[in-house]
């Protein structure tokens, strides 16, 4: 039987076409140099070869003829433009230049932070503990971490866990919140919740770490105050915890002990007593002008009286916040006594807390009045509703667990439950709220209880501004989604019309060189 040899060489042409479009469209959607995709391979590179046996005149033929000649030259400019672009890739490649050309420098670290991470001595990891419900915010952060392992010049580096799949990392940096990020330098660890992991608190860790020095917060005793390891819903652990994890030396002070402020100071905290502060301790406290931290709660010993605390009075005479013995009544709340942040005062304390409600069982309120000193700087934190009112008869409430507003004697809302004063010539500051027991473990963790306190306790030791970043400014953009008409007009143009009319000039020019043929 006699093969026509050009029909066999065409056969063995389609055969090889075949077989590697299948080989490319099978490692496009498997990615894998695998056993069929080297069969493709194969069987277009033999397909090819046999066609060229066949039927090796026309093979001559197109690489000698005219159209050869043409086609030559046309090849030799699409490798040269081939070979220019590769070229343009290699010193590309080999000289990275980085531009961010969005409007708001979204992907760009501000001077102050490639400056400290410029001078980095000791190499930073920072590792994301996210688990696959927080993998779109996972993705949101990785270009903010790209930006300082680039700029250290990769004396940063990162990487993400994911705390299910490895409990013992998750255990072994105390990571008890999703979404955290562990910044760690040599043994030294802090620890960020996924809220606040952005640039100036990152940049504020990598300093604080790289440039250890004791901060030391204590705890005043002796007067009945919220115990910092007691693990019960009224105890103050996870407090505690979370400010070790910040890197703070948390301590025990007895003044009625030891009638000396430690110089280490950076903050007292007086959480909750059920007895008085005595004259003795507030002179040691006025005379210091260590930062001060002061919760107290409504005074149900009746016996006792509001006026008897020094403490109170110090913080009226010096700083101008009256703390009311009253009790915050909320006539839109369940129990009545539970009162939620109506609004946050203007702070850098509460910058950040706006979307975050907190709330405080068992309250008093607060006032601010003028002060007699011109240099301090008096800020509400926290402001309850006009629906709250400050119930001042606690006795017949005790007796009798009902209140009823009393315009000549109770105090009108909005009411403050937590305010802050400053002294901008020494620096000296404090923070009064009008409970204690929103920091305690059974509040900690709701809402932004635990935030707010947190934050409180870091500006008054000085650690919120540690490094002052300029704040971005974003632009608000707004996607218009197109209607059913705009999208058939879209689909018309770019699927149908412009196509159609490249198709149609094809076949137009085709035609025409026929005739002229």
């Amino acid at each position: 039987m006699k093969i026509h040899r050009g029909r066999a060489a065409l056969v063995c042409y389609i055969v090889a076409i075949v077989a590697l479009l299948a080989a490319g469209a099978w490692y496009v959607v498997n990615r894998q140099f695998d056993i069929y995709l080297q069969i493709g391979l194969g069987l277009g590179v033999i397909g090819i070869a046999a066609g060229i046996l066949f039927d090796p005149q026309r093979v001559r033929k197109a690489l000698t003829g005219r159209r050869a000649r043409y086609g030559s030259n046309a090849l030799l400019f699409t490798l040269a433009a081939i070979g220019i672009l590769v070229i343009i890739n290699f010193l590309a490649y080999n000289n990275p230049a980085r531009l961010d050309l969005t409007e708001d420098s979204l992907y760009s670290l501000s001077d102050e932070t490639i400056l400290a991470i410029s001078e980095l001595s000791q190499d930073v990891e920072i590792k994301g503990f996210f688990t696959p419900d927080l993998e779109g915010r996972q993705e949101a952060i990785r270009p903010l971490l790209d930006e300082y392992r680039i700029e250290s010049q990769g004396r940063v580096q990162y990487e993400f866990i994911d705390p299910i799949e490895n409990i013992a990392a998750t255990e072994l940096y105390g990571v008890t919140y999703d979404g955290s990020l562990v910044v760690i330098v040599g043994e030294a660890t802090e620890i960020i919740q996924y809220q606040y992991a952005e640039e100036r608190e990152i940049t504020s860790a990598i300093v604080r770490l790289t440039n250890p020095g004791e901060r030391v917060v204590y705890f005043l005793t002796g007067h009945g105050e919220r115990d910092l390891e007691d693990t019960d819903r009224t105890g103050y652990s996870q407090l505690k915890s979370v400010l070790e994890n910040k890197n703070y030396t948390v301590s025990q002070l007895n003044l009625l002990a030891e009638p000396e402020i430690p110089e280490d100071a950076l903050v007292i905290i007086i959480a909750g007593p059920s007895s008085a502060i005595t004259q003795g301790e507030v002179d040691l406290l006025r005379e210091s002008e260590v930062a001060v931290i002061y919760l107290q709660d409504p005074n149900y010993d009746l016996d006792a009286g509001n006026d008897t605390f020094p403490l109170v009075e110090y913080f009226t005479s010096s700083w101008g916040l009256v703390l009311h013995d009253d009790l915050i009544i909320d006539s839109y709340s369940l129990s009545g006594t539970t009162v939620y942040q109506f609004e946050y005062g203007d702070h850098v304390i509460t910058e950040r807390l706006h979307s975050l409600a907190s709330y405080f069982s068992d309250a008093r309120s607060l006032e601010i009045i003028a002060p007699l000193d011109s240099l301090l700087r008096q800020t509400a934190l926290v402001v309850t509703g006009s629906h709250t009112w400050g119930e001042t008869d606690l006795e017949t409430l005790i007796q009798e667990h009902a209140a009823n507003f009393n315009p000549d004697e109770d105090f009108i809302g909005p009411l403050y439950v937590a305010a802050v004063a400053e002294n901008s010539l020494n620096g000296s500051k404090v923070v009064l709220f009008g409970d204690s027991d929103f920091a305690a473990n059974g509040n900690f963790g709701e809402f932004g209880n635990g935030d707010l306190i947190i934050n409180s306790i870091d500006w008054a030791s000085g650690q919120e501004d540690l490094i002052d970043l300029t704040p971005k400014e974003y632009t608000s953009r707004y996607v218009v989604l197109p209607n059913v008409r705009t999208l058939g007009l879209i689909f018309l143009v770019s699927v149908i019309v412009i196509p159609g009319t490249v198709i149609g000039l094809g076949i137009s020019t085709w035609l025409q060189r026929r005739k002229v043929v």
